[in-house]
């Protein structure tokens, strides 16, 4: 469902027309008698289960403990029993007003007819959270695809790095191999002098030719050969 159809269903959710529901006085208290009705009933429940307790005489701890279990799963039922009892009752309590004020069109009570506007945000709201629970759901879809990939490409990395500290290490034993040999340390050296040696050449060389060519009164500015012999460079010989 387009966002367009979301906020149409928030705005008719949080719209306060009809959010005044009649309510009497007499009605209240019937609401009230109810409330003292169940609270009365657990009470007697509760009762009848301590005279039930303390009615009987015990030779044994085992007998104690057997009772105490009886005791407990009576309870178990009765709670069970309770619980959908009320919950029935609730219900129709709470169905009845509700199919009357949709099916019973001119015929319903003032009430009944009070109930409409909070039926439609009812409904709306049941929508928008169905289609926001669809969209969190896709959310969390997707973020654990994403965590999975994310697992994925770590263990990639991982091993990828592994590889190349294992053909770091190899390289640097080679090298120390290598460097462990005296003749060969020692042409190494000597290579390295002599690259030295040659870049000092080099660049007095060029030092000559650049000052000659400035000198010379040649516009070498203009000239790209003559003016990369004259401009010093010092990058372009590590």
């Amino acid at each position: 469902m387009s966002s367009a159809t979301d906020a149409a269903f928030a705005d008719l959710a949080t719209h306060e027309s009809g959010d005044t529901l009649p309510f009497y006085e007499a009605e209240g208290q019937l609401l009230a008698l109810w409330d003292q009705l169940n609270e009365l009933k657990l009470e007697q429940a509760l009762l009848e289960a301590q005279n039930t307790m303390s009615g009987g005489e015990f030779d044994s701890d085992r007998e104690i403990d057997a009772q105490l279990e009886k005791a407990g799963r009576e309870c178990q039922e009765a709670r069970a029993i309770y619980m959908l009892r009320q919950s029935v009752v609730e219900d129709v309590l709470i169905a009845d007003p509700i199919l009357n004020a949709v099916h019973s069109g001119t015929n319903a009570t003032a009430t009944e007819r009070a109930l409409h506007p909070l039926i439609d945000r009812r409904d709306a709201l049941s929508i928008a959270h169905i289609n926001m629970s669809s969209g969190l759901q896709s959310i969390l879809k997707h973020t654990t695809m994403v965590g999975a990939d994310h697992v994925r490409t770590m263990r990639q990395n991982r091993e990828l790095t592994e590889i190349l500290l294992s053909l770091t290490s190899k390289i640097q034993a080679r090298q120390d191999q290598a460097m462990a040999d005296a003749s060969l340390r020692t042409q190494v050296d000597r290579a390295r002098a002599d690259t030295a040696i040659a870049r000092k050449r080099w660049r007095i060389m060029k030092n000559v030719v650049a000052a000659i060519i400035a000198g010379s009164g040649v516009d070498w500015a203009r000239d790209e050969t003559l003016r990369e012999l004259v401009q010093d460079d010092e990058d372009e010989v590590d």
